[in-house]
């Protein structure tokens, strides 16, 4: 027996119970493997703005760090998420599709949703949850009040905007849910309704997704083309302004660098357009 003092027990301890759940979707995980492209293509829909290195790497199926807890508790929350929200958009919308797959010439995936409307037209539907903090960036709310909202990051336009292209839409939707909801009194102070405390949606029409789709592919064309030449390319990825982001997996500066499941293969290949010995694209 355990044996504990007046003041022992606020003290943490290491999970026993609470954490069983993540064991579990690990293992599943480990089971399952890699998940299967859509299509027989170098690059995935949601590989949109990362860093070129990594797509060279995935292109050439390097095997990457495995998830740690944490990220698969937010992908595997994320994941449920998804099936809740499929399932009431299916029931409101039963002409709605999900987990579509198409391609394009450098990438593929599946759609969050293909929903037919009278107003938008066909709308490519691009669902993100997340953490509170980045949810009051996204729509334009700190503790203090209002600020300029930064909307859905661009890496999900970019991805969404693939998804839209090959699905030959009329509109993007993408969709954010929050993990933790704006509090009642900065959602009083801030004029936001109560869905909008956790839920925000934002359209974007084809004059804008379509071109961005266009630079992404020409980008990826310019990573195969390294790749003929025998070379990995420089660590370069597309920030959430849109412009070209230079990386040093090195430098703790860059955050892309530290969730990059690619991080050890990129440190010992070094800096630049790196010459390698490149295998049959799969």
């Amino acid at each position: 027996m355990v044996q504990m003092t007046v003041d022992s027990w606020v003290q943490p301890i290491e999970p026993r119970f609470s954490n069983l759940f993540i064991e579990e979707w690990q293992e599943e995980n480990r089971k399952k493997g890699k998940k299967p492209q859509a299509f027989d293509t170098p690059f995935r829909y949601s590989d949109a703005g990362k860093c070129t290195r990594y797509l060279c790497y995935a292109s050439q199926a390097y095997e990457g760090e495995e998830f740690d807890k944490p990220s698969t508790f937010v992908t595997g929350l994320g994941t449920e998420i998804h099936e809740m929200v499929q399932g009431a958009i299916s029931r409101k919308y039963p002409e709605a599709l999900f987990e579509v797959p198409s391609h394009l010439v450098t990438s593929s995936g599946h759609t969050d949703g293909l929903i037919p409307t009278q107003d938008l037209g066909l709308v490519q539907y691009e669902l993100k949850s997340m953490g509170g903090t980045a949810y009051k960036k996204s729509i334009g709310i700190t503790n203090k009040g209002i600020s300029n909202p930064t909307g859905p990051r661009y890496s999900a336009i970019l991805q969404a905007s693939l998804n839209a292209k090959a699905n030959e839409c009329d509109t993007v939707i993408i969709g954010h849910v929050a993990l933790e909801s704006v509090s009642r009194q900065l959602a009083e102070r801030t004029g936001l309704s109560e869905v909008e405390r956790f839920i925000s949606e934002w359209i974007i029409p084809k004059e804008i997704w379509e071109p961005l789709a266009d630079g992404e592919v020409v980008r990826q064309m310019g990573v195969l083309e390294d790749l003929e030449d025998g070379f990995f390319s420089e660590r370069i990825a597309i920030g959430d302004g849109g412009e070209e982001v230079y990386l040093d997996p090195e430098n703790p500066r860059y955050w892309q660098c530290s969730y990059c499941s690619m991080k050890s293969h990129c440190i010992k290949d070094g800096p630049g357009r790196v010459p390698v010995e490149i295998k049959e694209i799969a």
